[in-house]
């Protein structure tokens, strides 16, 4: 065994809590009723002592399912999961070994007799027939959520980063200061046409759990048509990475809806936030660029993603922080184009806030640049800050046909319709000329995959 299988697995926990499945077969859901592992099937000894069960073998599972505790799937291994299934988690009673989650491992070329590829979840649902994750309570913080990890570039000094919000310390990414390089092409597999309900779960302060969480996550990996229902923090977060992300929505996470940080630099077109009613939520994008300078300005570079077409919408909430609708730091780069920002109350200072060290836009400019972004109904419309004339802002009503429903298409004659800039030409952007996530039509009533209540 080479000395660097402590790179991917530094365990915690005891063996005695190892559950093994190698079910192959197509019904093959949940706990095999014969939990000893096939002889045949190779799992290193890095890999033995995570909590839960291991899938070491290609998996399908084409029947609703309610499952306690982890998922892990190892590397090489492709978990799918078929149209109309339901997977649900019972709770677990703040016991962090029994939080379910299902994580897939990044690749592995140390610990197997030959390389194996990033663990992969493939969940290819219909509008008419989505996949749910969620829980047998059908209440929010019930179970974990989904985490994905890969090898893709991040900033994290060393390229090596550990999974927050387990007990087992789980790394991601790739150790480039023993000489590895990072996989931007990683394949974690393909999410559409998902639902993800009632997730979230903190092990400890700034060690939680997301409904979605992307760790280095490779640009092979599909990820579009994605509902997120109810997460006690984030609704969907990415640690580095180049994965790209279409047709995105999320209701109700209770801290940031967008976040992302450590150096992501994939797409996103058509997202759609809404602020939890009622319960005080953070900000809608919160977006870090780089917490460590030095590895910055080394080559592994800053957060720097192309966001294009996403509605955000506030509540009147107050929860003692100060509320943005986009909150942009670290010296972030990237762009930010055709996103309306509206109904932000209580609290809110500005609709999109670059915040810098010395309080200047000195890193507003050729490397992080806005446009055709509209504000709309917020306490505050950012116009006495020093770069608000550099945000492609304006001040307008983008006339939802019915916000208070969750139609946030535009109504014929609204100023959005015609107010959004250029959009890259490339294989995954649409070209529109709205604002906003939607134009005349709204996508999120095709099929049921969507929940707004």
């Amino acid at each position: 065994m080479k000395s660097t299988v402590t790179k991917l697995i530094a365990f915690l926990v005891l063996p005695s809590m190892l559950l093994l499945t190698s079910c192959g077969d197509d019904n093959g859901v949940g706990p095999d009723p014969d939990p000893d592992p096939d002889p045949d099937i190779e799992i290193p000894a890095v890999y033995e002592d995570l909590p839960g069960e291991l899938i070491a073998e290609d998996q399908t599972w084409s029947n609703d399912t309610t499952l306690t505790g982890p998922r892990f799937v190892l590397p090489g291994v492709t978990l799918t999961v078929e149209p109309g299934v339901e997977v649900s988690f019972t709770y677990h009673n703040n016991n962090n070994a029994e939080v379910g989650t299902i994580i897939t491992l990044p690749g592995d070329v140390a610990n197997f007799d030959s390389p194996q590829a990033s663990g992969r979840l493939v969940a290819e649902g219909t509008a008419d027939n989505p996949i749910v994750f969620t829980s047998e309570r059908k209440e929010v913080a019930s179970w974990g959520g989904i985490i994905l990890a890969g090898e893709a570039s991040n900033n994290v000094p060393g390229g090596l980063g550990e999974i927050e919000g387990l007990d087992q310390g789980v790394q991601y990414g790739a150790d480039t200061g023993n000489g590895e390089s990072f996989n931007d092409q990683d394949d974690s597999g393909h999410l559409s046409y998902v639902r993800i309900e009632y997730s979230g779960y903190s092990i400890a302060d700034g060690s939680e759990l997301q409904a979605l969480t992307l760790y280095s996550v490779g640009s092979e990996t599909q990820l579009d048509h994605i509902s997120i229902y109810q997460s006690v923090d984030d609704g969907v977060e990415l640690f580095g990475g180049t994965v790209d992300i279409k047709y995105l929505v999320i209701k109700g996470a209770q801290d940031d809806t967008f976040d992302y940080d450590q150096g992501w630099t994939g797409r996103g077109q058509f997202w759609v936030g809404v602020q939890t009613d009622g319960t005080p939520s953070n900000r809608g994008f919160e977006n870090d660029g780089c917490d460590d300078q030095a590895d910055c300005s080394g080559g592994n570079g800053p957060t720097s993603p192309q966001i294009f077409n996403a509605t955000i919408y506030g509540n009147d909430a107050a929860n003692g922080e100060t509320i943005r609708g986009l909150h942009l730091r670290e010296s972030i780069e990237g762009e930010y184009k055709n996103i309306i920002v509206a109904n932000f109350g209580k609290n809110t200072e500005a609709p999109i806030y670059v915040d810098t060290e010395d309080g200047t836009d000195a890193n507003v400019g050729s490397s992080l640049t806005f446009g055709g972004n509209i504000s709309h109904n917020n306490a505050n419309d950012g116009s006495s800050l020093a770069y608000y004339s550099d945000l492609g802002l304006q001040n307008v009503d983008p006339q939802f046909v019915d916000a208070a429903s969750f139609n946030f298409a535009l109504q014929a004659g609204s100023p959005a319709l015609t107010s959004g800039v250029e959009v890259p030409s490339d294989d995954f952007f649409d070209q529109v000329d709205y604002s906003g996530a939607f134009g005349t039509e709204d996508w999120t009533q095709e099929g049921s995959w969507v929940r707004w209540e």
